[in-house]
C-alpha cells in the first residue's frame, strides 16, 4: 500500500472517500506506520479489497491483486480508460 501511495503522488491521484477505510472489519490489524497508505489507496479507489468486508492486510498480494491496483491506479488517474 505504501507503493500505491508513492505512485498515488506521482499522478497527483487524491481519494474522495476518506471513510472507506471503515467498511473492512480487519482494518485494525494494519499496522500503525501504514495506516495513513492504506486510507489514501482505499479512498481513491486503487485496492477494493480481499473481500467486500476485509483487506487482508497480513497477507501478501498475488498478481492478480498487484495487477489489478495497478490498472486501478491507472484509470483513477485518468491515464488509461477502462
Amino acid at each position: 500500500m505504501a507503493m500505491y501511495q508513492r505512485a498515488m503522488k506521482i499522478t497527483n491521484l487524491v481519494g474522495n472517500d476518506e471513510n472507506r477505510y471503515q467498511n473492512y472489519t480487519d482494518f485494525a490489524q494494519v499496522g500503525d506506520w501504514a495506516k495513513t497508505n492504506v486510507k489514501n489507496v482505499l479512498s481513491a479507489h486503487v485496492f477494493n479489497g480481499t473481500t467486500a468486508v476485509t483487506i487482508s492486510p497480513k497477507a501478501n498480494l498475488t498478481y492478480a491483486e498487484a495487477a489489478q491496483a495497478i490498472r486501478n491506479l491507472l484509470v483513477e488517474s485518468k491515464l488509461i480508460n477502462r
